[in-house]
């Protein structure tokens, strides 16, 4: 069966950090952007389509800034 194992912080590695981070971002983004466009600044959908587009250009160029940020606070790397 299936088993699901949650491991501490301090064990993340950059790739577990990047994943929680940008699903992190986009939930609260979204969550945001589901709100009446009266009430939503125009800002916040154009944050969301940003990190959709910051994300396929990952998938093609294999960077993300948001892992220099993470390499700067000393995140150990993917093995």
């Amino acid at each position: 069966m299936f088993k699901v194992e949650f491991a501490s912080f301090r064990d993340w590695d950059m790739s577990r950090w990047l994943r929680f981070i940008a699903g992190s971002v986009l939930l609260v983004v979204t969550l945001i952007g589901i709100l009446p466009a009266a009430c939503v600044h125009w800002f916040w959908k154009a944050f969301l389509i940003f990190m959709a587009l910051n994300q396929i250009q990952s998938a093609f160029t294999n960077w993300c800034p948001v892992m220099d940020f993470l390499r700067a606070l000393k995140v150990k790397e993917c093995e």
